[in-house]
């Protein structure tokens, strides 16, 4: 199996998204040409032939994409945003905020359903079935963690789990590399490659992080959910642990145990990390100053703050804001 063959796979997703031609910039970055949808998809082909897609949409109305292909990929795939749909071939599963996926797939059929108004963050990792297979070998593991062995007679099989709390500085490094194209395809390869060699050694090689018990009912999920969403939305001033499991409609006990089940990591361990992707992406992005921004992700201490932005991604926040 080529290279070429995951690129074109892409390809077809990304041509069936859009519907038009896509408005390219001087970076590897598309924009959608209609006014009325929203977003960008950042492509990166590494040296080593693994495709990197950074991608954030939002449609005004719903989106059905269709992609056929007889080709194969490996691709590990990160939802950090939004909900939908996906149908693959004789398999359905919805797309879950905050969790990984390794999917494995070839000669298939897939549709995505994508709601309208709902912002949509995916990052995703294909890996040629040639560079696959070589790693599995180099591993000494037994021909089962072959492509062709964990599909045995299926055209697609899927593993999910949350997202490991150690794993979100790479997550969010990849998604904002600051380098010059040519460094920038090395400095993402190495970020992916550490990405993958955690998620496979999970989901392919038992180590820690892949057994999760759950027992959780249907409406416990939901209200786990509801409780993630509501940090989010407070994220700068956030209920007590039992103030949001009221708020969430859940008990206490229910809710402490359920969220990490969900998401790998405890409720405010979540909050504290998804406070510094907060804090990352405003100082990048915005003219908003250290002390500023520490404020606005609910930080009222400034010490406190760049010691934990420190900790979580190894530089100090005033380094993000010289680099705007």
């Amino acid at each position: 199996m080529t290279r070429k063959s995951i690129h074109n796979i892409y390809n077809g997703y990304f041509n069936a998204l859009f519907e038009t031609p896509a408005i390219r910039d001087t970076t590897e970055r598309m924009h959608f040409s209609q006014p009325s949808d929203h977003g960008y998809v950042d492509r990166v082909i590494t040296p080593s032939g693994i495709e990197i897609v950074d991608s954030e949409y939002r449609f005004t109305e719903d989106r059905l994409v269709r992609v056929q292909s007889e080709a194969a990929m490996i691709e590990l795939s990160f939802c950090l945003q939004g909900s939908g749909e996906v149908h693959v071939t004789d398999n359905s599963h919805e797309l879950v905020p905050d969790s990984c996926s390794l999917q494995l797939m070839r000669d298939f059929q897939a549709e995505f359903h994508y709601r309208s108004a709902e912002p949509i963050r995916l990052l995703s990792i294909g890996v040629p079935v040639t560079l696959f297979d070589s790693w599995m070998v180099e591993q000494g593991s037994p021909r089962t963690c072959s492509l062709s062995g964990l599909l045995d007679t299926q055209s697609f099989r899927m593993f999910r789990m949350p997202i490991l709390p150690e794993t979100s500085r790479l997550l969010v490094q990849l998604r904002d590399c600051p380098y010059h194209i040519s460094m920038r395809r090395l400095s993402a390869e190495g970020k992916a490659l550490e990405l993958l060699s955690a998620y496979f050694g999970a989901f392919l090689f038992e180590q820690k992080h892949t057994k999760r018990s759950l027992h959780l009912s249907r409406t416990d999920r939901e209200s786990v959910r509801r409780a993630r969403d509501i940090i989010l939305e407070q994220m700068a001033n956030p209920p007590s642990l039992i103030e949001l499991s009221k708020l969430a409609g859940i008990n206490e006990y229910k809710l402490k145990v359920g969220f990490k089940e969900e998401y790998g990591t405890t409720v405010f361990a979540y909050l504290r990390n998804k406070r510094l992707e907060k804090a990352w992406e405003i100082m990048r992005s915005g003219d908003s100053s250290v002390s500023q921004t520490a404020t606005m992700v609910g930080y009222n201490n400034f010490s406190h703050f760049a010691e934990a932005f420190r900790k979580q991604y190894g530089i100090n926040p005033s380094e993000i804001i010289k680099k705007r």
